[in-house]
């Protein structure tokens, strides 16, 4: 069944935003190319490539793209020098360097993410996808999707690979276009809070009930869709409606790694968990699986923000993505800071050996609000010290996401 939640941080920080008002910067949400490098990129509505090199910037960004003829070589990772042979080795100390997926890093600014292959690990089956993205309404948003392969199924790198991309695109894609009024789910009623988790999870002030899937004719599903019509012409598009669009990509993730398997898999076709994060006025989690989220800041309400599917202190996940998934529900929770923070997305290669929020704030805060992404390398680097047996992602979102850049004259 799916949990949905909404979330919020008990009370009003100081100087801080009421519980669930946006916060409004003064500066725009400024981007920084991740072809090229430009920092001047303002996201405006209708924007689809970098004006200083081409690149669509309505993509996801995973970190497995293709080096850029704009970027200058990547320093040798032992003694910093820039010659590499078509081999991948340095020429100036010798050492092999790193394939591309054994450390993707991605940086752009208002969003941050580093998946490393860890130190036991022969391969890295962690992916990640991020984005800034601006809503029909005007607003910016950020997506970030963080999936882990299982490494018991067949090929659970390309699984993760697929599930980010395919989820990310639709996240970002929806956002773009917006929901039809007839298609948007209906606001839930209160209900009683859910037992408390194996990790340190939110404070769920607000339940809220499974949605019909599409097509149910329940008097419900019926009488949200007539509401809704009449109170907009029907098929008018207005703001994506996050939770609708969370769980589409969950199932077209789910479709994407479903559709690597192969007869040979012998009954362990490509698997993976999944956790994603939707980053405006207020945050919409989805996940599956044991890959979290949490909300990180310096006023004493850090908090995961996901409950694993998974027996507690064990690692046997009950609900994965894949052709033997059984199609799952995911779950859903909305979450409503009230201040400034992070929400961090990762995998259990980072939370194996931190996995208390206040532990994990005490790595990032503050600096993950303005470095995101230098806040993402300590998080990785203090799971490789403490002896990196797994893959390991970190994504950071800092919020608020900054306002929209206002309309040029």
């Amino acid at each position: 069944m799916t949990t949905e939640t909404a979330a919020q941080a008990g009370g009003t920080g100081a100087g801080g935003p009421a519980a669930g008002q946006e916060a409004d910067p003064p500066m725009p949400l400024q981007l920084t190319c991740p072809n090229c490098g430009a920092t001047d990129l303002v996201m405006e509505q209708g924007a689809r490539f970098c004006e200083a090199c081409g690149y669509g910037v309505d993509e996801p960004v995973t970190g497995e793209e293709e080096p850029s003829a704009f970027q200058g070589p990547k320093p040798c990772v032992s003694c910093g020098g820039t010659e590499i042979d078509a081999e991948g080795y340095c020429t100036d100390c010798g050492d092999l360097q790193p394939r591309r997926r054994d450390r993707m890093e991605v940086d752009l600014g208002v969003v941050a993410g580093i998946s490393d292959r860890g130190l036991r690990h022969h391969r890295n089956e962690d992916s990640m996808a991020l984005r800034p993205a601006l809503g029909l309404d005007g607003r910016n948003l950020v997506v970030a999707v963080v999936c882990d392969g299982v490494s018991t199924s067949e090929r659970p790198d390309e699984a993760s690979a697929a599930a980010v991309s395919a989820a990310a695109k639709l996240l970002l894609t929806a956002i773009a276009a917006g929901t039809p009024v007839g298609e948007r789910m209906p606001d839930p009623e209160p209900g009683p809070a859910p037992a408390p988790g194996p990790v340190e999870t939110a404070v769920m002030e607000l339940v809220l009930p499974s949605v019909p899937p599409a097509g149910d004719e329940s008097a419900g599903a019926a009488e949200a869709a007539e509401a809704a019509e009449a109170a907009e012409p029907s098929g008018k598009a207005g703001p994506a409606d996050l939770r609708l669009i969370s769980r589409h990509a969950v199932a077209a993730a789910d479709q994407a790694v479903s559709d690597l398997a192969r007869d040979a898999d012998h009954g362990n076709p490509p698997a993976c968990t999944y956790v994603s994060a939707v980053v405006g006025a207020e945050v919409f989690v989805a996940w599956l699986g044991d890959s979290r989220a949490y909300w990180l800041d310096e006023r004493g309400t850090s908090r995961a923000l996901t409950r694993d599917d998974a027996e507690e202190g064990s690692h046997a996940i009950e609900a994965w993505l894949g052709a033997d998934s059984g199609a799952p529900e995911p779950h859903l929770i909305r979450f409503t800071p009230d201040g400034p923070g992070v929400v961090l997305v990762c995998s259990d290669g980072l939370w194996n050996y931190v996995d208390q929020a206040a532990d994990l704030a005490a790595l990032a805060m503050p600096g993950a609000q303005t470095d995101p992404f230098g806040a993402a390398a300590r998080l990785v680097q203090k799971a490789l010290d403490s002896g990196g047996h797994d893959n390991i992602t970190a994504v950071l979102v800092p919020y608020p996401v900054p306002a929209s850049a206002e309309p040029s004259a």
